[in-house]
C-alpha cells in the first residue's frame, strides 16, 4: 500500500505541471511521444480521496469549529480558533474555500472523464458516492451551496454559480447514491489500485453508497421524517456495512505532507502540542470518565505522552489566556490533555470518514423509529464493539472484558424508554465520531445529544448559544455577490444562528 499510495501521489503531481505540445502550420502535425495525449482519471482520483481529510479535518475547520462547539476540543486562543468562543471570523469558511479551491474542479474533471464511456461505468459510479460524501458535508455546515454548477468553471464556462437550497441538494444527493449503487458493473474495469480506500472492491464502495444513503436519511429525521424512513428502508436493503473492514478510511504514511495524516503534520508544523492550542474538552472528557470508557487512552494523553486515565484533565471551553490564567484547576497547559500523541498524532495514522460502528448505532436508532425490525440493543451492543476494535488501527487493543464491562455498567442500553434509548445513541455516537467533528456537529444538531452548555465569551456572536451553521468567505460577497446575497435572502442571514434546512 505505501509503494501505490506514493506512486499515484508522485504520478498526480507531475501530471498537474505536464503540459501538451502541439505544432501548427504543418501539413501533418506530430505527436510527442513524451506527452500523453490522454491524461487518465485515476491519479487524479487518488488524490481526489487523499485531499478530502485534509479538507474536512481542517485545523481550522473540523478541529477549530465543529469539535469545539460540541466541546470534544477547547482552546485558550482567540486569534485563530474561534469556535471555543462563537467568535465570527473568516475562518469559519475554510473548509468552503478550499473544497472549491481544491476538489470540486478535480470531481468534476474526472466526471466528466468517465460518464460517457460504458467501460468506466465502476469509475464514474465511485466519483459519484465520492462526491456526495464531500458535498454533504459542505452543505450540511453551511446550508446552501453551489451544488449543481459547482467545479464546471472550465467545462462549462460557470464561474459565478449558483447557490442550491439544501432541500434540492439532499434530493440529488441520495438520488446520485441510489443510482451509482445499482450501476457497478463487476465485468468492468474500477479505480483498482488508484482507490488507496478499497482498492476498487465494488461490494464495499456498494456499501459506502448505501451507508452513506442511511447517514442522509437519518439527516432528514427532524425536517422530513417521512422520506427519511423512505431512504433509511432503501439503504438497509441495499446493504450497509457489515464490519470494520468496511469502514471508510484513508490511508496515510508520511513523512510529508501530502502523504500525512492532516491532523498530526498541522499539530507537527504548528507545534500544537508544546504550545497547547488545541486541548482535550473538559464536558468531552468527563464524560469518558464517569462512563469508564476505555477509548479515553486511545483517544488522549498529556503533551509528554502520558495516557494513564487518572492523569488526563480536558479544558473547559471559553477561557482565554487572562481566565486561564486564575482558573482554580490549574493555568499550566501542560497538564492539560490533547490527542494522544503516540496514537493519533504520529503521521501515518488513518483518516475514518465513516465508519461500521455509525451505521450500526444508526441501524439502532432506525429500529427504535421501527423502520426496521431486530433489536435496538443488539445494534447498540455491535456498534459499541466496533468502535473499541477500531482503536486497533490508533494501536490500541481494547479487550473483549473491558468492552463488556462498558456495555454493562459504564453505558448500558436502556431497557425501555425511546427517549432515553435515543439520549444513549446520541451520546454514543459524539464519542465514536471523535476526530470526525463534521459529523458528530452534525448529529448533534440533529439530535440535541449530548446536552451541553454553551459558553458566552464577551463579544462572541450568537448572544451565548451554540452555532447552527458556519458562515460563507467574505470574498463571495464579491466574487459571486448576487447569488450569495440570493441565498442569504432565502435561506436567512449569513450568521452562526441561521439554521440549515434539515436543522428547522
Amino acid at each position: 500500500m505505501k509503494s501505490n499510495l506514493l506512486k499515484y501521489i508522485t504520478i498526480t503531481c507531475a501530471l498537474m505541471i505536464t503540459g501538451v505540445a502541439c505544432t501548427k502550420d504543418l501539413e501533418e502535425i506530430n505527436v510527442n511521444p513524451n506527452t500523453p495525449e490522454y491524461v487518465s482519471p485515476d491519479p487524479l482520483f487518488t488524490n481526489i480521496l487523499m485531499n478530502t481529510p485534509l479538507l474536512s479535518s481542517a485545523r481550522r475547520g473540523s478541529i477549530g469549529f465543529c469539535m469545539m462547539f460540541v466541546q470534544q476540543t477547547a482552546t485558550t486562543k482567540i486569534d485563530d480558533l474561534q469556535g471555543d468562543k462563537y467568535l465570527q471570523s473568516d475562518n469559519a469558511s475554510t473548509i468552503f474555500s478550499d473544497t472549491y479551491n481544491v476538489l470540486a474542479k478535480d470531481m468534476e474533471t474526472v466526471m466528466n472523464d468517465v460518464k460517457s464511456s460504458p467501460e468506466d461505468i465502476n469509475r464514474y459510479a465511485a466519483m459519484r458516492i465520492w462526491r456526495v460524501l464531500v458535498m454533504h458535508h459542505l452543505t450540511d455546515l453551511y446550508g446552501a451551496i453551489p451544488y449543481f454548477g459547482a467545479g464546471k468553471g472550465y467545462s462549462e464556462n460557470i464561474y459565478t454559480p449558483v447557490y442550491d437550497d439544501q432541500q434540492s441538494i439532499y434530493a440529488d444527493m441520495l438520488k446520485e447514491l441510489d443510482e451509482a449503487a445499482a450501476s457497478f458493473d463487476a465485468a468492468k474495469p474500477t479505480f483498482g489500485e488508484a482507490d488507496v480506500m478499497y482498492q476498487g472492491k465494488i461490494p464495499q464502495w456498494k456499501r459506502l453508497a448505501y451507508s452513506l444513503m442511511l447517514r442522509l436519511g437519518m439527516r432528514l429525521s427532524k425536517v422530513d421524517a417521512a422520506q427519511a424512513e423512505v431512504w433509511v428502508k432503501k439503504a438497509i436493503a441495499g446493504g450497509v456495512m457489515q464490519g470494520n473492514e468496511d469502514m471508510c478510511k484513508l490511508p496515510h504514511e508520511g513523512p510529508n505532507e501530502p502523504q500525512s495524516n492532516p491532523v498530526s503534520y498541522a499539530f507537527l508544523k504548528f507545534n500544537l502540542v508544546e504550545l497547547g492550542d488545541i486541548k482535550i474538552g473538559k464536558t468531552f472528557l468527563d464524560y469518558l470518565v464517569q462512563t469508564k470508557d476505555p477509548r479515553i487512552s486511545s483517544y488522549m494523553s498529556l503533551p509528554d505522552g502520558n495516557s494513564a486515565v487518572a492523569s488526563q484533565k480536558g479544558l473547559p471551553n471559553g477561557l482565554d489566556a487572562n481566565a486561564f490564567a486564575n482558573y482554580p484547576g490549574g493555568n499550566n497547559l501542560a497538564t492539560y490533555s490533547t490527542f494522544n500523541v503516540s496514537k493519533i498524532l504520529p503521521l501515518s495514522t488513518p483518516t475514518f470518514m465513516l465508519t461500521y460502528a455509525e451505521v450500526e448505532l444508526m441501524l439502532a436508532e432506525a429500529t427504535i423509529r421501527n423502520w426496521t425490525a431486530g433489536s435496538a440493543a443488539d445494534h447498540y451492543t455491535k456498534a459499541v464493539t466496533a468502535s473499541m476494535q477500531q482503536q486497533s488501527y490508533y494501536g490500541v487493543t481494547i479487550d473483549g472484558a473491558a468492552i463488556n464491562a462498558y456495555l454493562q455498567t459504564g453505558k448500558p442500553f436502556p431497557a425501555t424508554g425511546a427517549a432515553a434509548q435515543l439520549q444513549v445513541i446520541a451520546e454514543q455516537y459524539w464519542v465514536a465520531t471523535f476526530m470526525n467533528g463534521i459529523e458528530s456537529y452534525a448529529n448533534w444538531r440533529r439530535t440535541g445529544f449530548p446536552v451541553l452548555t454553551p459558553v458566552n465569551y464577551p463579544g462572541n456572536a450568537t448572544s451565548g448559544v451554540i452555532p447552527r451553521r458556519l458562515t460563507y468567505p467574505i470574498g463571495e460577497y464579491s466574487a459571486n455577490a448576487k447569488n450569495v446575497k440570493d441565498a442569504v435572502a432565502k435561506q436567512g442571514a449569513d450568521s452562526y444562528v441561521t439554521r440549515v434546512w434539515w436543522d428547522k
